[in-house]
């Protein structure tokens, strides 16, 4: 067999595995079983057929690669891995959704509900007996969990899970102080005039005379 038949032999054997490696991946594996190829093409063509020769098979190389990749890159998204793998393109009405709708959601923001799915991140949520498509703002979040709103994505609620409100404290009960006499009522049982009959009583007192000095 011809040594340039040998040459395109390898050189189409590493094109397909290259195409094939974005097709199905493999880990690697088919992409390094493409480099090998390639390269014992070009290696085949400087030794059997001579420099200009192998020059024209490494810079032919150099540019069927690329080339390929474009073209793998382009047709995967129809194939149905690449639907799998790749999020469908947005539809106009997912662009721009209706703004009484959105209008209606933000009215939402800073309300409570519970999922009623995981969100990962996508679910549903249950707001107000009613069931709505919902984000999560952080990581998933479990069913049933207490969450609130705090903002729109399209027409989904972005929510996060709710804080933990702290329980008001309880207030210590209050200790019956005795009461304490006002100074009003004190002075209105004071009886003066008992005072000042007792005062009139001691002026008139019979003191015995001083005794007479020597």
């Amino acid at each position: 067999m011809s040594p340039l038949i040998w040459i395109l032999m390898l050189l189409s054997v590493g094109l397909l595995l290259i195409l094939l490696e974005v097709f199905v991946p493999s880990g690697g594996v088919l992409g390094l079983l493409a480099v090998l190829a390639i390269g014992a093409g070009i290696v085949t063509a400087f030794v059997e057929q001579g420099a200009v020769v192998g020059m024209v098979v490494l810079t032919g190389s150099f540019v069927a690669v690329p080339v390929v990749l474009m073209l793998a890159f382009r047709w995967f998204p129809a194939t149905p891995l690449g639907r799998r793998v790749l999020p469908p393109p947005p539809e106009g009405d997912e662009i721009l959704p209706d703004a009484a709708h959105r209008r209606r959601l933000r009215g939402l923001v800073g309300r409570g509900g519970r999922t009623a799915s995981e969100l990962v991140p996508f679910g549903g949520v249950e707001l107000d007996g009613e069931m709505l498509d919902a984000v999560s703002e952080g990581g998933p979040i479990a069913t049933g969990t207490a969450v609130e709103v705090v903002g729109v994505q399209g027409k989904a609620l972005v929510v996060r899970v709710a804080a933990a409100r702290p329980t008001p404290a309880t207030p210590e009960p209050l200790v019956d102080q005795p009461a304490r006499p006002r100074l009003s009522s004190v002075l209105e049982e004071f009886d003066f005039d008992e005072v000042r009959q007792n005062k009139g009583g001691a002026d008139s007192l019979d003191l015995p005379p001083p005794a007479n000095k020597a």
